[in-house]
């Protein structure tokens, strides 16, 4: 099966959600009428939103990963995706949101974090 996001060669993991976002971006505001007025400035921005119920240690730092640059990463990066408007996968620059996880379990012996529940992210087109 094929990912429905990847960076370069890094399939991300199969979400258990993944929500697509569209945006059309207006500059607008009213007339001494109150009639709404604006210009169209860009259309067909996209936002894509993914959470796991669970995923490893090392499966989310992979991910984490290909944003840090100290990691051969960076902020902003083509993105390979699902796109909901065209109904296939497309290639945009895209950057990284918050990426926010809960600790499912400590190792006692050594403290290490052994896996996150819940982690999710968004990804926004540049």
């Amino acid at each position: 099966m094929k990912a429905l996001v990847r960076i370069g060669t890094f399939d991300f993991p199969q979400p258990l959600e993944y929500e697509s976002t569209t945006a059309t971006l207006v500059d607008s505001g009213r007339n001494i009428k109150g009639v709404a007025i604006g210009a169209v400035i860009r259309e067909d921005v996209a936002k894509v939103s993914m959470s796991w119920n669970f995923l490893s240690t090392k499966q989310w730092a992979d991910i984490s990963k290909c944003f840090l640059s100290k990691y051969g990463g960076g902020f902003y990066r083509n993105v390979t995706f699902f796109c909901q408007d065209s109904g296939t996968w497309e290639t945009r620059k895209m950057y990284v949101s918050d990426r926010v996880a809960k600790t499912y379990r400590v190792d006692p012996k050594t403290g290490a974090v052994l896996g996150y529940e819940n982690p999710k992210l968004s990804l926004v087109e540049v």
